[in-house]
């Protein structure tokens, strides 16, 4: 280890701040009013077809949307939970699996566009041991702190993170290609530094 990766913090560092909407990141508000646009045109739609209250429809189904939105975020933050990094030990905590950084061998970046802001998200996995995603820039165009990113390229470094590799492209020369979103190793350390703003191009092929 060197002497960077001894001044930055021992023991288990949450990478982000995760909270039980955090699923809900990329999502915007436009989704959101033309989904409820078209719910209360069902609701008295369905009032009409079955000659009751539109709005006794309209409190079923937003019953209904609540339970299935309850379960779509749990789901959702189950299969990325919260992580962790230790460097002490080089180690990434999924929730609570515990695994070596070696073991992580993919890397992927998710881009939602907004209308200020773009939401950039850098995702690893472990084979299928664990799989987490890191928020690298938020709808509100703020990344993580300095020591979180330092934290988080640091641990970057030690997985085993490739390219996935094609039969048909034995070299990986078209392996951005072939596997849209997926990033190289140092790719994701970079990402991870320097989270890049709207206009600014991301180490994928768009």
């Amino acid at each position: 280890m060197d002497a960077a990766a001894h001044a930055l913090p021992h023991g288990w560092v949450p990478m982000g701040e995760r909270r039980w909407h955090s699923a809900w990141i990329g999502g915007t508000w436009l989704f959101a009013a033309l989904f409820i646009a078209n719910g209360l045109n069902l609701s008295i739609m369905l009032g009409r077809i079955f000659d009751t209250s539109p709005f006794a429809v309209a409190g079923a189904l937003l019953v209904a949307l609540v339970a299935i939105l309850a379960l779509v975020t749990f789901v959702r933050n189950r299969r990325w939970p919260q992580p962790a990094v230790n460097l002490d030990t080089s180690e990434l905590r999924a929730g609570t699996n515990v695994l070596p950084l070696a073991h992580v061998d993919s890397a992927s970046v998710g881009v939602t566009p907004l209308k200020k802001a773009r939401v950039v998200i850098l995702r690893i996995t472990a084979g299928k041991e664990a799989r987490v995603e890191f928020v690298l820039r938020d709808r509100r165009d703020q990344t993580p702190g300095p020591t979180t990113a330092l934290v988080l390229a640091e641990a970057l470094r030690r997985t085993s993170i490739m390219m996935p590799v094609s039969k048909d492209d034995p070299t990986g020369r078209f392996a951005h290609y072939n596997f849209s979103g997926h990033i190289t190793r140092e790719e994701a350390v970079a990402l991870a530094l320097a989270p890049p703003a709207r206009n600014e191009p991301l180490p994928t092929p768009s």
